[in-house]
């Protein structure tokens, strides 16, 4: 139950490793976990706990305030993540505002569910004096921006609390959390200020920060995932060189640098593969506006591929009243994206098109508040034909074949297209010239043998189509040799990843969705009972048994909880139940759902929100 570091120090496996430090019969935590701490601690003959200092606002690090509240356990977090604490409960009131059109990622959803005020808040260089003890407030942003490192002189050790800064030897606990804007990314989020370009981001702020606590000589370090270090200059050594080695691959292909240029320094110096060079496309192939592109028969029917942002109705429109388009047959839709979907529905009523997508596509596009995910436009659009793998359109001499397209994101299309002896494929926004546009972790970007872009590279190496067209971008020739090289540096990075996080499958550290709640967002009559499902994307090569509860508000009542086995590279789901309060506090509730996974509790790692009907 406790690793003893030394007489008076000791480590507690709850959700998160809990620093305990004794004196004189009393204790202070670091960390808190969901709280089950508190009972343990009276086994070792501590029955009073004086504060908990926590290193950063995650929820799987504080779960159980509440717990430590009740019993007069006074709590001291960040000065930079203290709204986080003080002000959860209206974060989540205004939580639509961040998740609909998410382009911004810092801070996560990964917060308390409910506020709770802090009894002090510790600066940086703050001294936190305890007992006889000198507690160190070091900044250490990188897990999160206000993230803090407590470093304590105790029994001939000085021992560093390094909360999610690093996981072990040349390892972290996951790499989503490292989404932030690259130096030089600002000027709104179109120019990638809330971090929606800056996948791996943080790396650099991981790296001063390691360095800041090296240079306090600590003899342990102690993280809040992961094992206890007694040679903190070689693991943190490692760890910076890891990092290094992965940005360095991940920076080859990175398509925001075409689209961010000089104006950005990623801070390595490595070359990307070579722009193809432009190709004209074939005289039937057309571009709308901004991510639209469209074909046209001979009758003047037009077919859309995406339809985002106005004023596409407006160009529609003129195209129509000059005779250039009759009419719209209808709108194949690439991904789910805002800036490719925002359109649709108007489009539709206006011109009676009909939709259609990909049978991987169709829910997030008619049910989008089940999800939460970057750029989610929040208006359902129903899709009139959804399609399966290879399945064929034939339109107006034009042959029309779908396919699954997992690249920018899990939920993405790719459409062949075959007319006059010439074949395009629609990539989306999948891929630049020539760079991949995986600069977002939470659109879902797997590695290795799951849906991802090998998959992508597979189907267009054995489609070999003429033209690809980027959907922002334009049209480029196709190239075997540039996508099997690209092929084999998303090898190389998948084995960088093997190395640097400490899961058995990259993907659980790459993919912030891999537990989810289905729906995301719900509304629901004050006494009702609520269903949702726990789906969980086991990436492992082996079953895992998975354990799912809800945590739930004042005033529910849990009906049902979920378990199972999960079999390998597989997305499953468990039913869970609770029944909502017939006179709720507010017009919101948040349910947490606590997971446990392959014998790990991993603690209140998704959400579920529930709005009540008024």
């Amino acid at each position: 139950m406790f690793d003893a570091i030394t007489p008076h120090v000791r480590v507690y496996h709850d959700a998160v490793n809990v620093g305990l430090i004794e004196r004189n019969g009393r204790g202070l935590l670091i960390d808190s976990g969901e709280g089950s701490v508190l009972q343990a601690a009276k086994h070792v003959g501590i029955n009073r706990i004086d504060w908990v200092l926590y290193t950063h606002h995650h929820r799987d690090q504080c779960s159980g305030v509440e717990l430590l509240r009740k019993a007069g356990v006074k709590l001291a977090v960040p000065d930079a993540e203290a709204n986080f604490f003080r002000n959860a409960s209206d974060f989540w009131l205004q939580a639509d505002n961040y998740i609909d059109h998410r382009y911004d990622f810092r801070p996560d959803l990964f917060v308390l569910r409910v506020s709770v005020t802090p009894d002090r808040e510790l600066k940086a260089g703050d001294i936190f004096q305890w007992e006889d003890l000198d507690i160190h407030v070091v900044p250490t942003p990188g897990h999160t921006d206000g993230s803090v490192t407590y470093i304590v002189a105790i029994d001939g050790e000085k021992i560093a609390f390094t909360g999610d800064l690093i996981y072990g030897p040349g390892k972290l606990w996951e790499f989503y959390s490292l989404q932030k804007a690259f130096p030089g990314m600002t000027g709104g989020r179109e120019f990638g200020k809330g971090g929606y370009w800056g996948f791996g981001g943080a790396v650099s702020d991981i790296k001063r920060s390691l360095s800041t606590v090296l240079s306090y000589n600590p003899t342990v370090l102690v993280p809040s995932h992961g094992v206890v270090m007694k040679d903190p200059r070689t693991a943190a050594t490692l760890l910076a060189e890891n990092l290094d080695r992965l940005m360095a691959n991940y920076l080859k292909l990175a398509a925001w640098r075409i689209y961010f240029g000089s104006r950005v320094d990623p801070g390595y110096d490595v070359p990307m593969l070579l722009p193809r060079p432009v190709t004209p496309l074939p005289p039937w192939m057309h571009r709308m506006i901004q991510t639209s592109w469209f074909l046209r028969s001979d009758d003047g029917s037009a077919f859309l591929m995406d339809c985002g942002f106005a004023p596409i109705l407006d160009e529609i429109d003129r195209s129509v009243t000059l005779g250039t388009i009759k009419r719209i047959d209808g709108i194949w839709i690439s991904h789910y994206h805002d800036d490719h979907v925002e359109s649709v529905n108007a489009v539709r009523r206006r011109y009676g098109a009909m939709v259609y997508a990909q049978r991987e596509l169709q829910d997030i596009l008619e049910n989008p508040l089940a999800y939460s995910m970057p750029c989610l436009y929040p208006e359902s659009i129903r899709v009139d034909r959804a399609l399966s793998e290879g399945q064929v359109i034939n339109w107006k001499g034009y042959r029309l074949t779908g396919f699954y397209f997992p690249g920018q994101t899990i939920y993405h299309d790719g459409l062949l297209i075959e007319h006059d002896g010439t074949r395009v494929f629609m990539s989306g926004d999948s891929i630049a010239n020539f760079g991949i546009d995986d600069y977002c972790s939470y659109n879902r970007n797997f590695l290795g043998k799951e849906p991802g872009y090998q998959q992508c590279f597979r189907l267009l190496l054995q489609l070999k189509p003429d033209v690809l067209v980027a959907a922002h971008f334009g049209a480029i020739p196709f190239s075997d040799a540039y996508l099997q090289e690209a092929s084999r540096i998303l090898r190389e990075r998948e084995a960088l990843f093997t190395r640097l996080l400490a899961w058995d499958n990259v993907n659980f550290g790459l993919d912030p969705s891999w537990v989810r709640a289905y729906p995301y967002r719900q509304t629901v009559l004050k006494g009702q009972a609520v269903r949702l499902e726990a789906r969980i994307w086991n990436h492992s090569d082996s079953p895992r048994e998975v354990s799912i509860e809800l945590h739930v508000p004042t005033g529910w009542r849990v009906t049902k909880t979920g378990r199972g086995v999960i079999p390998p590279h597989t997305e499953w789901k468990l039913p869970l139940g609770a029944m909502a309060p017939a006179t709720p506090l507010g017009r919101r509730d948040v349910l947490g759902l606590a997971v446990r996974f392959g014998g790990r509790n991993l603690g209140e790692i998704s959400e579920a929100i529930v709005d009540y009907l008024q």
